[in-house]
């Protein structure tokens, strides 16, 4: 069996790394590693700084999941989404998941379960998001960013997993933990 991954992570370990921002954005960084091995070898790496994110899987009292569609810039096009946010510093992702449910779909939920979390592009990117359950939602609306005009879809997950087959869910995150809860509910 390979141990190329354990070596290259052994190797990164005890390099110099010099790092530099190129960039720093409202949400991200960007920045260049520069890595100098002690076997002498030298390489350069972009890589996008990141907070960190929550993604929420809201179910409603009827056992439909509550998503978001909205247009997203970067994309050019708008998407059906679970709802999300960026951590701010230092916060706690479960206040952050609970914020963020009151900001995007107005509900708070009084069960609030992790189902863990996973890096969204960690070839060039720090981004994790954490992943939570979100049940028994109650009304407590909270003012959201003046940007985001969110309309929200309620779907089983019959539906939405029928959605990601016809790509008309595209979003990774929103895939990610659909597929997700579909293991822990089947």
């Amino acid at each position: 069996m390979s141990q190329k991954s354990e070596t290259r992570a052994q190797l990164e370990k005890e390099a110099h790394i010099e790092r530099q921002k190129i960039h720093e954005g409202r949400i991200i960084t960007l920045a260049q590693d520069q890595i100098q091995y002690e076997n002498g070898q030298e390489k350069t790496f972009d890589i996008v700084l990141h907070p960190g994110a929550v993604a929420m899987i809201p179910i409603n009292a009827e056992g439909k999941m509550i998503l978001v569609k909205q247009w997203r810039r970067a994309a050019r096009q708008i998407l059906l989404e679970l709802p999300a946010g960026t951590l701010e510093a230092a916060e706690d992702p479960l206040e952050c998941a609970q914020r963020e449910l009151q900001e995007e779909i107005g509900f708070e939920a009084r069960s609030i379960t992790s189902l863990g979390g996973f890096f969204t592009a960690p070839g060039f990117c720090n981004e994790y998001i954490y992943l939570f359950l979100a049940k028994d939602l109650h009304p407590n609306p909270l003012v959201g960013d003046d940007s985001e005009e969110i309309d929200t879809v309620a779907l089983t997950l019959e539906e939405a997993m029928e959605m990601i087959d016809q790509n008309e869910i595209v979003d990774a995150k929103t895939i990610a933990g659909i597929y997700r809860y579909n293991g822990i509910v089947s």
